[in-house]
């Protein structure tokens, strides 16, 4: 967010970190290590979903299914929006 300083000049508004649970994204940051390796391909199968899921859960062993779920799937669009954005920079 911009904000106007007096005279015209802009300024950034600092950033303000909102999140609640910070362990999370932790957890976060070290399944994107963990899982990129398996699913850094163009399709994903039965399988390799299967030692996604596995490798979360041993990691995490913490976390229901559901969490699990929930770490896998915001992993895989992370890992998405980037190759998109790399595709995007490559074709420019």
């Amino acid at each position: 967010m911009i904000t106007k300083q007096s005279g015209g000049a802009r300024q950034r508004a600092p950033i303000v970190d909102r999140r609640l649970n910070h362990k999370q994204r932790e957890r976060f940051d070290t399944a994107m290590k963990l899982l990129k390796p398996l699913l850094d391909r163009p399709s994903y199968n039965d399988t390799v979903m299967y030692l996604v899921m596995e490798r979360l859960q041993s990691t995490y062993p913490d976390l229901s299914a559901s969490e699990i779920e929930a770490l896998m799937v915001s992993v895989m669009r992370a890992l998405k929006k980037q190759e998109e954005a790399v595709r995007l920079v490559i074709s420019n």
